[in-house]
């Protein structure tokens, strides 16, 4: 774990089996896998966040992939296609991605993946999408 990392940083507003999100005092969004997960789980955890991000004004999110391993074909689709015209509908100019640099060949794999949904945030003009190994750095980019 990133020694940077601090539970602490946020408010608690949702936690179950797979995932706490929090909300700092800059108004960001984490979202801390606390599993794998699947599709359905991932799809009913953006919706949610995308709901209450619009509800309460929240602008960036962060995205802790520490404990994704895997993610499917079907979320793949998901997120490249259907996920960036959602976020940027709801406003939403900033989305970190933090994977573990001990991760290396995870970030391999999931590279022409991660260009691909930032062409599509990018056509879409709204939301920037960025992938960080450092949780320190993903944070004060969200900041700026």
């Amino acid at each position: 774990m990133d020694a940077s990392k601090d539970t602490r940083e946020g408010n608690e507003v949702l936690k179950n089996d797979f995932v706490t999100i929090l909300l700092t005092d800059s108004d960001i969004l984490i979202i801390k896998w606390e599993r794998q997960i699947d599709f359905d789980e991932r799809k009913q955890i953006f919706l949610w966040g995308l709901q209450f991000s619009v509800d309460n004004n929240v602008k960036n999110w962060l995205i802790d992939d520490e404990h994704i391993y895997i993610i499917t074909s079907q979320e793949r689709e998901w997120i490249e296609n259907d996920w960036p015209p959602l976020a940027a509908e709801a406003g939403i100019p900033k989305i970190a991605v933090y994977i573990p640099e001990d991760f290396s060949s995870s970030q391999l794999t999931l590279t022409d993946f991660t260009e691909r949904a930032q062409s599509h945030y990018e056509r879409i003009g709204v939301t920037q999408h960025e992938v960080f190994i450092d949780y320190a750095i993903a944070l004060t980019w969200l900041k700026s």
